[in-house]
């Protein structure tokens, strides 16, 4: 793709990301919960109506487009070829209900299988985090260094612990110097973007949950890879890590040691 037609596009996603400052706090005040599976699995009509205003918003100026997203049917979606956005309106939903804190907004945008716009915004801190294939990764318009290679015996990890046996935590936190966990996949992400933690780990994110971090990934010299160290197939989702390239290796020998992570 063209650098002036990326800019474009750019360009014009980052203003209508500007205008959720003026429609969430509202949409916040009239907020409205439900449940999809089970009473842990909540959405909002914050969710919903971000998705709805971005669709309206690619239908408007980039009709071509596609949509791959957590609050619509995607059937009529075919993810690898031209041009496609993947995403998660709200990221950390029960954090949004709980406590209206730790939630983002996840897009990424790819053309023929291939990530070359990623956005992840943190909306309560004002922080706009963006990457551009071929052109770095950015936070308020600031480029953002590579990470520290960081030993796993030096560095803060970032899992479920519902979702993991009791030996491999264990494991996992023998091995590592702390670890914490956020709730919202994009910022659990975000944390080791910047440095602050060596690892994210997540045994069942779907697409919309990952679609950024493929490309930070790719633009800051980070670790992504499934948690057998395979590709992650961005249209399909699936178990994966992200991680500085020092502490990647030694936590997939943890993660399948024995009979493996599950519970």
């Amino acid at each position: 793709m063209e650098k002036e037609q990326l800019t474009f596009i750019d360009d014009a996603v980052r203003e209508w990301l500007a205008t959720l400052d003026d429609i969430i706090p509202q949409l916040i005040q009239d907020m409205v919960t439900g449940t999809k599976q089970n009473r842990f699995d909540l959405v909002t009509n914050v969710d919903k109506s971000i998705q709805d205003k971005f669709e309206l918003f690619l239908n408007k100026h980039f009709p071509e487009h596609q949509l791959l997203a957590e609050e619509k049917s995607n059937d009529e979606v075919h993810a690898k070829k031209g041009h496609v956005w993947v995403m998660d309106p709200i990221d950390g939903t029960t954090n949004l209900v709980k406590q209206q804190e730790d939630y983002c907004i996840i897009l990424g945008y790819f053309v023929d299988g291939e990530p070359v716009l990623s956005y992840i915004y943190d909306y309560p801190h004002s922080k706009l985090y963006k990457a551009v294939k071929g052109f770095g990764a950015y936070v308020n318009g600031e480029p953002l260094k590579q990470p520290e290679n960081i030993e796993l015996k030096d560095a803060i990890i970032s899992f479920n612990s519902l979702v993991m046996n009791d030996e491999t935590m264990h494991d996992l936190h023998d091995a590592s110097f702390s670890y914490r966990f956020i709730g919202s996949c994009g910022l659990d992400s975000i944390r080791v973007i910047n440095g602050q933690f060596g690892a994210h780990i997540n045994t069942n994110p779907k697409p919309w949950d990952i679609a950024a971090q493929f490309l930070f990934a790719r633009e800051l010299g980070l670790k992504m890879t499934s948690l057998n160290n395979q590709p992650v197939d961005f249209s399909k989702g699936g178990n994966f890590i992200i991680s500085n390239r020092a502490c990647h290796e030694q936590i997939l020998q943890i993660l399948n040691s024995g009979q493996g992570y599950e519970k």
